[in-house]
């Protein structure tokens, strides 16, 4: 697993949705709805906030496996609960080793705590 260091670790992006193909480089904040099964709203693909580059998810699904966030509804303005918690893993061994970005995504933003 490689270790990819924060550009801006506290940074805040506008969540901007995103339709078809993703980029090598994911724009902080680009984000998409995923499918799993028969739910096409299971969780949200993202581009981390701190501006790595990085794709990341949170499944927004009840039913799957590992932590769950709750969803608003809203398409084009989501909210979730709890924060989103990033780590920063070792590369090599994948173990944690701090905090890589933490914040919320409230009404289309996503905000660093």
């Amino acid at each position: 697993m490689t270790s990819i260091a924060p550009v801006n670790q506290r940074g805040s992006a506008p969540a901007v949705r995103k339709d078809g193909e993703w980029p090598d480089h994911v724009p902080a904040g680009l984000f998409s709805f995923y499918a799993w099964g028969d739910n096409p709203r299971a969780g949200i693909l993202f581009g981390c906030p701190c501006g790595c580059g990085q794709m990341m998810s949170i499944s927004i699904a009840e039913g799957g496996s590992g932590q769950t966030w709750s969803w608003n509804g809203n398409e084009g303005a989501p909210t979730t609960t709890p924060s989103i918690l990033i780590y920063q893993l070792e590369e090599g061994t994948g173990a944690r080793v701090g905090e890589h970005w933490h914040g919320y995504l409230t009404d289309g933003e996503f905000r660093s705590c």
